[in-house]
């Protein structure tokens, strides 16, 4: 009896085993792996019949291929750019990577890209760097600017042929830079190529920038110390490519601008370089423009730099930013030819901060030792203190003259009050020549009103173009016509032909009348406006306002006076009340 207890019990446990569906052990390790794939599976197999199982050693052998052929091609193509590839990496801070993103923008490859990012505007998003087109959009009827739509290669590899030559530029995206940047900014660019000599690339850079700068050709480019953004390194950020400003414009005695013009060209000469470094001079030159607010001085500094074609950069010495650190580090990265324009250097708390300690370089240290006793007396502090942080003569001499100072570049310094500068500023060697500036006399008072009245070249370019479209748009495509009615064409023709030569000559002779006219009205009007007493700035502000209307100028000339003098007498009895 009992045993066929027992032989029962043995012949039950194996049923309730089997019911238990122990899984299979590649399936248990899968469940490590996925969790929940043995309860997929056999959903999988009871529903649709098909066991998984079979299927998992093609993928574990799929995955173990597909890891291999990653981490070998990894490999092989690392090797491939460490030792049989060139490549050339640009910064998005860079005024390269502007060149570059204007070049690729305009080649095929990157208009015929699936993947792409359109944009109004292909240089570095960087705040600092100038938009390049900024200033050169076609406007439409209404005044408003058109912008055309740029499309470049999206971040990736895109491939390419140059010259012959397959190169490669990739765009990724870093997110691993500061996260205060935008997007656009957080990127990488470069270029590549096959073989170890990268001379393709750079000729590729080259051309680049030859076609980016061409815009610039018949533009004065401007600079503006600052700092980065999110650091305090110091850069030259490009403000604007402001059209070159003919130097006849200036409103100066011609002598005084025939003499600045000769001593620039004979500085910019590179026989003279030669000169100053066989004799040991350092090779500067250095300019004081000084006069009433609104008289033209930076103007001139503009003309300068438009007319030998040259970069103006300008400095800001009331600026926050504006110590001996940064400054020595701007200056440093001076190109050898330029115009540094450090405009109203009176206002920059460096006026007369040198008295008692090197009023002149020829003081005897007696002399320099009483003078400190006396300032300290006076002031009761150092007159050589400055606030920590703020920029000091001593140091701002030193970054102009100094040792390691820049040399090769135009300087040029522009003052509302020249008796208010410390000495040791305007000396020889430091200044070469000064320019005086002054309010108006009569005959820069007639030249600004021929300079705005003078009829000039595209003044009327909307009735040419009109008459233009008119003529165009008379011609037939195609005629077939009898000889009668050609004959009766062709003297019509004749006759529109010795209208457009009359209207031609009448426009050349009405535009001597009015230049004639012009001159007498700016003779009249040169007799009504009192010399020496308004700045050229607020004589042209006048003369804008009637631009259209010489005569209507002429005529309120003397009612404008009375009521320009009778402002200042206002501004002045409110300025005594608030002293």
């Amino acid at each position: 009896m009992a045993e066929a207890i027992t032989s029962s019990l043995g012949a039950a446990i194996p049923s309730a085993t089997a019911g238990a569906a122990i899984p299979v052990p590649q399936t248990a390790l899968l469940d490590m792996v996925v969790p929940g794939f043995s309860v997929f599976s056999d959903a999988v197999q009871r529903y649709l019949h098909v066991d998984l199982n079979l299927y998992i050693p093609m993928i574990m052998v799929a995955s173990g291929v597909v890891f291999c052929w990653r981490w070998i091609s990894e490999i092989f193509w690392s090797t491939v750019r460490s030792y049989c590839m060139s490549s050339v990496d640009i910064r998005t801070d860079d005024e390269l990577y502007n060149y570059v993103m204007a070049w690729v923008a305009a080649q095929t490859f990157s208009k015929d890209s699936r993947r792409s990012i359109a944009n109004t505007n292909v240089n570095s998003r960087s705040w600092y760097l100038f938009r390049w087109d900024r200033d050169d959009d076609d406007l439409d009827g209404t005044g408003r600017k058109k912008k055309e739509l740029a499309y470049t290669p999206t971040f990736g590899s895109h491939y390419f042929w140059y010259r012959g030559r397959l190169l490669i530029f990739r765009r990724n995206q870093n997110r691993e830079q500061a996260t205060f940047l935008a997007v656009s900014e957080r990127e990488e660019v470069s270029l590549s190529c096959y073989g170890r000599n990268p001379w393709i690339l750079k000729e590729l850079l080259l051309e680049a920038r030859e076609v980016y700068m061409k815009k610039d050709e018949s533009k004065t480019l401007i600079y503006r110390g600052t700092t980065k953004g999110g650091s305090s390194e110091p850069t030259w950020q490009r403000c604007m490519a402001r059209t070159s400003r003919p130097f006849s414009t200036v409103i100066l005695n011609e002598k005084v601008k025939k003499d600045l013009i000769d001593d620039v060209t004979d500085y910019l000469n590179p026989a003279t370089r030669r000169w100053y470094s066989n004799r040991g001079i350092p090779y500067r030159r250095g300019y004081l423009l000084y006069g009433p607010p609104g008289t033209g001085k930076s103007s001139l500094s503009l003309a300068l730099a438009g007319f030998f074609k040259m970069r103006i950069y300008i400095v800001s010495l009331s600026s926050v930013t504006a110590n001996e650190e940064n400054l020595s580090s701007l200056f440093a990265e001076l190109p050898r030819r330029c115009v540094v324009l450090l405009e109203d250097i009176d206002t920059a708390g460096l006026t007369h901060t040198r008295e008692g300690t090197a009023a002149t370089d020829d003081d005897s240290a007696e002399d320099q030792t009483s003078k400190k006793k006396k300032t300290r007396t006076a002031t009761g502090t150092n007159a050589n203190n400055t606030p920590p942080g703020r920029l000091s003569l001593s140091g701002l001499l030193n970054i102009l003259d100094g040792v390691a100072s820049q040399e090769g570049r135009v300087l040029i310094m522009t003052t509302n009050h020249i008796e208010k500068l410390d000495k040791a500023l305007i000396r020889p060697g430091r200044v070469d020549m000064t320019v005086k500036f002054d309010r108006s006399d009569r005959e820069m008072t007639a030249a600004i009103f021929r300079a705005i009245y003078a009829p000039l070249e595209g003044d009327d370019v909307a009735s040419h173009s009109e008459l233009a479209v008119k003529v165009k748009e008379s011609r037939p495509l195609i005629s077939f016509k009898s000889s009668a009615t050609a004959a009766a064409e062709l003297v019509e023709k004749e006759k529109k032909a010795a209208e457009e030569r009359k209207k031609e000559e009448d426009g050349v002779r009405e535009k001597k009348e009015n230049l004639a006219k012009v001159v007498r009205l700016a003779e009249e009007f040169a007799d009504r406006i009192p010399a020496h007493e308004f700045s050229p700035a607020e004589i042209q502000g006048y003369l804008l306002k009637n631009k259209r209307d010489p005569g209507a100028a002429v005529g309120g000339a003397e009612a404008w006076v009375v009521e320009t003098r009778r402002e200042r007498e206002e501004e002045g009895q409110e300025e005594g009340e608030e002293g």
